[in-house]
This record gives C-alpha cells, structure tokens and sequence, in this order.
C-alpha cells in the first residue's frame, strides 16, 4: 500500500537525508584513503642498499644494546653511586687514547690522538666529551671498522645504555681516519664509535653516519687493533658480563687502557 499526504512526504523525506548521508561518508573515506596514500612516508621509495654488508654489522652491533634498553632505566634507578657528567665541559677539542694488546700480543701498546670538530656534529662532539670526562672508555669490537664502546664495567655500561643523543646531519664524509658513532637507526646513538678504517665507507653518508672528529696522529695504531675475531664478542654478553667475559673467551683482543683530553699547540 502506497504512502499518502504528510507520512509519504515525510518519509521521502527521511530517505533523502540518509542517501546524502551515505554520499558524504562515502566521498570523505575515499578522499582520506588518497590522501593517506600520497602521504611522504608511506609513498616513498626505499634506496637500494649499496654495501648492505658493513651497514648491516655496525647496527648489528647495536642490536643487542637496543633491546636491553629497556631495563636501563630502571637499572640507573639503582646505581646511582656512579657519578654521569652533564657535560663533557673540557675546552679540548683533542682526545687521547691509548691502545693496549695491539695485534693480540700482550704489551704493544699505542697512542692515538682524535682532533674533535663541533662543527660536523656538536651533538656527537658533546657525548663523545661526556664519555671522555666520566672515564668511560674500554673494550674493541672490530670489522672493516674498528668499532668500541661498550665499558668492561656492566654497571658504568648500565648507565649510557639508555642515553640516546638525536642525530646530527651528515656534514663531512666517512673517510678513511674519520670517527663516527654507530646507530641502529634514527635517535639511536649512545656510546659507540667507530673508526674508518676502509678506503670506500662515504655510502655511510647516505645512511646518516655523521663523523665528528678525525685521527690526526696515530692511524697505524688504530690498524694494528686486533681483529682475529671477527663478530665473535656478543654484545649481549659484554653489556651483562663485562671484562669477565671478553678475557675469558677472547684473551687477544686489544682494548683501551685510557682516554684523556690533551691540548695541544
């Protein structure tokens, strides 16, 4: 039966407005679905990866101390007996390290020195000052890089773990000789370092590893680092045991026996 007089205007009525209804949520998730697809990171291309290898190592090195982070905090919580520096507020821009076991021999030690340069990465001038002052400095993990970071202590090591610094933008390229922190991605940085020692590192660059200093005496040192061992050490173990662990189970391996700031003229 037909609808007649006010009812059936009424509902003719009634039905208009759901169909405009229908109409405009259907116009507006279609208009969000383009939107949401042209948006910057979802269209982007990914880069092809050039020498996957050594990116790979340096944030696989990393791993292990990003996944333990998250108990950092609560472990600072309770180790509040070790003193952290705010600042590394030395006016030197030159940081002296000393190598000690080079070539896994015992007594070689070496000197390296590392001229700072602000104007490539202040944040990373700032931490690598920061660990300097808190006499941070102990351990190897070397590769095509020779890579260091982790502090024999896991207590002192505890402390940094968590300590992220934000990324500085690439302003000079990995050459050899150049110092970079390694990251295992974007906000990642904390205590490791690593020193160029390959001839063809600048598609580090693309990756966003800013150098922030340079070896200006001492290079040969930094070659004779031991590096029988590859990617044996686990950072896992390092970050829980310490120096415990990497005497036991990689005696050969060199390490830092100081770091201080000099000046010189």
């Amino acid at each position: 039966m037909g609808l007649k007089g006010n009812d059936g205007k009424a509902t003719r009525n009634r039905l208009a407005q759901q169909f405009a209804a229908i109409f405009f949520i259907a116009v507006t998730v279609v208009a969000g679905l383009k939107m949401y697809g042209s948006a910057q990171w979802h269209s982007k291309a990914l880069p092809r990866e050039e020498h996957s290898g050594l990116k790979n190592n340096i944030q696989e090195e990393l791993k292990d101390e990003t996944n333990l982070s998250s108990g950092a905090v609560k472990a600072d919580a309770v180790n509040k007996d070790i003193a952290l520096p705010e600042k590394g507020n030395d006016e030197s821009n030159f940081i002296q390290f000393e190598f000690s076991n080079l070539d896994g021999e015992g007594a070689p030690t070496g000197i390296v020195v590392v001229e700072l340069h602000p104007e490539w990465a202040p944040l990373g001038v700032q931490r690598i000052k920061e660990l300097t002052a808190a006499s941070f400095w102990d351990g190897v993990v070397p590769n095509f890089i020779v890579q260091i970071g982790i502090n024999g202590n896991p207590d002192v090591q505890k402390q940094w773990r968590s300590r992220h610094i934000e990324d500085d933008p690439v302003k000079m390229t990995n050459e050899r000789g150049t110092v970079t922190f390694a990251m295992a991605g974007k906000g990642t940085r904390t205590s490791q370092i690593f020193f160029n020692t390959g001839q063809k590192n600048a598609f580090l660059d693309r990756e966003g590893f800013a150098p922030f200093g340079k070896v200006i005496s001492g290079m040969d040192v930094v070659d004779r680092i031991f590096n029988g061992y590859r990617e044996k050490p686990q950072q896992g173990s390092i970050q829980q045991q310490g120096n415990s662990y990497l005497e036991k189970e990689f005696p050969k391996l060199s390490f830092i026996s100081r770091a201080k700031f000099i000046v010189r003229t």
